[in-house]
């Protein structure tokens, strides 16, 4: 087999393949191995190979395949992790054990081979660290790629992996799905693992799963991670019928809302981008879905941004403050990003009333949310205001923005996703067209725990559009 006809096959494709012995999973690692040199020089997706590949069970449903876990969030045991950051630098850190959700994907087969980048803790839309440079776009390499899951996204984009592990905490899986042309799901609070380490991580706003090429590869692995684990603050029940069943059979006549502009009060949306969620309401309305323009959702703009600045400083604080304690060090501009230490600061010094009046501003958003939410089966709207953007414009190691400065950059340009991390609402980015050339796509979102409903109009606008027949310049079967 060669890296063209490899990177044709999904995760489901390829794992039938060597189910039936016509491939082995080590040619499927020699391969990924192959794709990860012959694009990340261009790219910059990766932090390192893993120099013995961490094998899943051969039992498992995805048995075989090459897999990449973001360096960020998820432990794997004695594999290092550097969270983006120049403090952990040299590979100083790891854990004896696996997070529950790394038990899972090596049950599910999965074999991981390597980590990929991040911005440092995660805390951007586009992944350009001082620790590990910027990452770049396959469809155009002067574009970000995303973030904070931006490494993941441009190595399958790029053709080297079908799938890989993501997190989102505002909307780290879905942005550089968007951006990169993939499929991301963000699945309601509760329906993947935390633990054992994390149970309401980011204030019960962060969430561990994966970015996919294809919509039946995102609904098996899913069904694959979903379910409870011991000790979960929050968990939803395995579905009824599966996810992989439910793609299976069309979904009709569903009740969809379009909101080309995205929420009430936020920045304005690119008219490209407004076109295309336009475009994707008048495609669903043609397959029988009854659809309303609602212009923009309902939305207290500044109740949100209050909480979600309050949240977003008081992770920073503790992961910088943490970090530097257990390093014995002072916090600096040498171990740490600009903002992310002045966002560090902010939230150190917060007090304990601040975090309750957010989490008050928590539960009335949610609940302004499901109102407006329980008139329809789904909502689509935008996946960011504008196309993926050039590299430097969100500089993390700005030297003179605030943090607050760099907050409002930060959520001006991806305004539309971080309010259902706070909801726990599921959401999907779908890659349904380009946009002036460049993956775009359309952001679904629907009410707590329906992904089936998100998953199967997104298999359906897969098959209409046929999405992942398409190849950005920089790929494996290009070089």
């Amino acid at each position: 087999m060669k890296l063209d006809e490899y990177s044709s096959y999904d995760a489901i494709g390829l794992a039938e393949l060597v189910s039936k012995k016509e491939v082995t999973a080590q040619e499927l690692i020699d391969l990924a191995h192959e794709g990860i040199t012959k694009t990340n020089p261009e790219l910059n997706f990766m932090v390192c190979e893993i120099a013995e590949p961490v094998m899943g069970d051969v039992n498992g449903s995805l048995a075989g395949v090459p897999f990449a876990i973001k360096d960020l969030v998820l432990h794997a045991a004695k594999i290092p992790q550097t969270m983006g950051s120049c403090s952990l630098s040299g590979d100083i850190f790891s854990t004896p054990y696996d997070s529950e959700i790394f038990k899972r994907f090596k049950a599910a087969g999965l074999n991981t081979i390597a980590r990929t980048a991040t911005p440092e803790f995660g805390f951007n839309g586009t992944t350009e660290s001082v620790a590990n440079g910027p990452t770049r776009n396959p469809w155009d390499t002067s574009r970000s790629s995303g973030g904070s899951s931006g490494g993941t996204a441009a190595a399958i984009a790029a053709g080297v992996f079908p799938i890989g592990h993501a997190n989102d905490g505002g909307g780290s899986i879905r942005i550089p799905a968007a951006a990169c042309g993939l499929v991301g799901l963000k699945p309601s609070r509760g329906r993947t693992p935390l633990g054992p380490d994390y149970q309401l991580a980011l204030m019960g706003m962060g969430h561990e799963f994966a970015i996919t090429r294809t919509t039946r590869d995102c609904a098996l692995l899913l069904d694959q991670i979903c379910g409870p684990e011991l000790n979960s603050f929050i968990s939803l029940a395995k579905p009824v019928v599966s996810y992989s069943e439910v793609i299976k059979r069309p979904m009709s006549g569903l009740k969809i809302a379009i909101a080309p502009s995205g929420f009430f009060g936020e920045a304005p949306t690119h008219s490209s981008i407004s076109t295309e969620v336009r475009r994707v309401g008048a495609l669903l309305e043609d397959m029988g879905h009854h659809v309303t323009d609602v212009y923009r959702i309902p939305f207290d703009s500044e109740q949100f941004h209050t909480a979600n600045f309050r949240f977003w400083t008081s992770f920073l604080a503790s992961g910088v403050y943490g970090l530097a304690g257990a390093l014995g060090v002072e916090p600096s501009a040498d171990l740490f990003e600009t903002c992310s230490l002045r966002g560090a600061e902010i939230g150190r010094d917060l007090k304990a009333i601040q975090l309750e009046e957010a989490l008050l501003s928590m539960s009335a958003v949610s609940q302004n949310m499901a109102t407006f939410f329980a008139d329809y089966d789904a909502v689509i709207l935008p996946p960011f205001a504008a196309p993926p953007i050039k590299l430097g414009t969100l500089n993390q190691n700005h030297p003179s923005w605030s943090a607050r400065e760099f907050y409002d950059q930060l959520f001006g340009h991806f305004n539309t996703t971080a309010p259902f991390n706070m909801t726990g609402q599921p959401a999907i980015a779908v890659p349904t067209g380009l946009v002036d050339g460049l993956p775009a796509g359309v952001q679904i979102a629907g009410s707590n725990a329906r992904e089936d409903i998100l998953l199967n109009l997104s298999i359906q606008l897969e098959i209409a559009t046929q999405w992942s027949d398409r190849r950005p310049a920089v790929h494996v079967a290009n070089v």
